[in-house]
């Protein structure tokens, strides 16, 4: 029985504590932290606790929640795993980026504590780019053409997206116009096998929030991203969650299908698609955590995805509506 979770968002939470903050990734793990904490704390009599970095002392009311502050001088990965060893689950929400989450999930797998998230072999598929691409293209799983940049250039008609393998959200993802600009960028990359390029594609930049268990799959909404061009790249503003559409049963086939291919995946998983001009819906990567559209969907729908997820240790989640709104998540 799960009487004590330790929540670590890692931007928020310590992972920085010797650098700069990155100020985006930064709001983004705030309003994720909250969230889900609002939604734990729900389920008293279930003790929570939180790791915070010196700068982000984020005020969490809750009479079952405690805050571990870390601080400038103190490593996090020590205090980490001292905690981990006092709790019964942990829930992560960590970046992709250099393996982070795929190291944390592991250390949580080796105290043989309760992952509230995919295994570690699941998101070390998922945090490369291109062998997330190759796992579904096995189970014929529609995705956006992904091939490493340093083999050869595309046969693809330009435009291009060339972003690093393990990136999250739309950080270091370049718009890339022409052959002539593809060359430029490649003469001034310092390892170009770190990349990947795609097609750009014209469509909506979609996202499926989802649960995972055992290689099967439940969809609680989808979104839309407002991605803006910034600066030769994109940046996203704002998510719309749950938005209103009529690919609700092809997009619960499409997460069945990723289940198949990606049966480590467990819990809360976002899943970024592009849905065509042409009415084609590709994948473009999966998140095996929280994601920003997370942070709307209580609000939307009414559902507690914390409690689900934690249901899903002992079973299946049961998942009742109880409204249907579309909420708008800033940035």
């Amino acid at each position: 029985m799960i009487k004590h979770i330790l929540v670590f968002e890692y931007i928020t939470g310590g992972g920085f504590a010797q650098q700069e903050l990155p100020a985006s990734l930064a709001n983004e793990g705030r309003l994720m932290l909250n969230a889900l904490v609002q939604q734990l704390a729900e389920l008293a009599p279930i003790q929570i606790t939180v790791l915070q970095d010196w700068r982000c002392q984020i005020s969490l009311t809750a009479e079952n929640t405690q805050t571990i502050l870390l601080s400038k001088e103190q490593s996090v990965i020590p205090l980490l795993a001292e905690w981990i060893d006092k709790v019964d689950a942990v829930w992560l929400i960590a970046p992709e980026t250099d393996d982070v989450l795929t190291k944390l999930s592991q250390l949580v797998e080796e105290k043989s504590k309760v992952l509230l998230n995919s295994s570690s072999a699941a998101v070390a598929i998922c945090s490369n780019k291109l062998a997330t691409i190759e796992a579904l293209k096995k189970q014929a799983v529609p995705v956006v053409d992904t091939v490493q940049l340093n083999t050869s250039l595309p046969s693809w008609q330009s435009p291009w997206v060339v972003k690093t393998k393990d990136g999250v959200g739309c950080e270091d993802i370049r718009y890339i116009s022409d052959y002539n600009e593809l060359d430029k960028l490649m003469a001034n990359l310092e390892c170009s096998s770190r990349y990947v390029i795609q097609p750009y594609i014209n469509g909506d930049s979609l996202s499926l929030s989802c649960l995972f268990k055992d290689g099967k799959a439940w969809l609680l909404c989808c979104n839309r991203q407002q991605i803006l061009p910034q600066r030769g790249g994109f940046k996203l503003s704002a998510c719309e969650v749950n938005i209103s559409n009529n690919r609700q049963g092809l997009y619960q086939q499409l997460i069945e299908k990723v289940a198949k291919a990606l049966p480590g995946l467990w819990g809360y998983v976002g899943i970024d698609i592009i849905q065509t001009v042409q009415g084609e819906t590709l994948i473009l990567e999966i998140n095996p955590r929280l994601t920003t559209s997370f942070v709307g969907i209580k609000q939307a729908t009414g559902v507690n995805v914390a409690k689900l997820v934690l249901a899903m240790i002992e079973g299946h989640p049961v998942i009742k509506i109880k409204q249907n709104e579309q909420i708008t998540v800033l940035v």
